[in-house]
């Protein structure tokens, strides 16, 4: 069993270059933060970017993952720490996050089943 979710988050006023340093510090450190995400049970995240026509940027992190493991939260990892800091900096916790409802969801067999062989 696969969770599948897409969660809008709104980036602080004035925070916009530091949200976009966030996202070129995970890209630029690819190898170390794919790395991560193996004890997360994180088999894909994406994060896509929205410069709203209400004047905010937001940020929707799309993600599929298994189950029980260990939260971004519970790592010592350099890269964990790093986008917790980032994100403490930049998403803005008087905006409640939308979690989207899906309607459907595809997974090619051959995917679902290395997934299904990790849990």
């Amino acid at each position: 069993m696969v969770q599948v979710e897409l969660t809008r988050f709104r980036i602080k006023k004035g925070k916009e270059k530091l949200a976009q340093e966030w996202m070129d510090f995970l890209n630029s450190h690819l190898d170390e933060t794919i790395a991560t995400m193996a004890n997360e049970k994180m088999y894909v995240e994406s994060v896509f970017k929205e410069e709203s026509s209400d004047g905010y940027t937001y940020f929707y992190w799309y993600s599929v993952q298994g189950k029980n493991g260990t939260a971004v939260e519970d790592s010592n990892n350099y890269i964990d720490q790093k986008h917790l800091e980032y994100w403490d900096k930049c998403i803005d916790e008087s905006y409640k996050p939308v979690n989207m409802t899906i309607e459907e969801n595809l997974i090619a067999p051959k995917i679902n089943d290395l997934i299904q062989k990790d849990n």
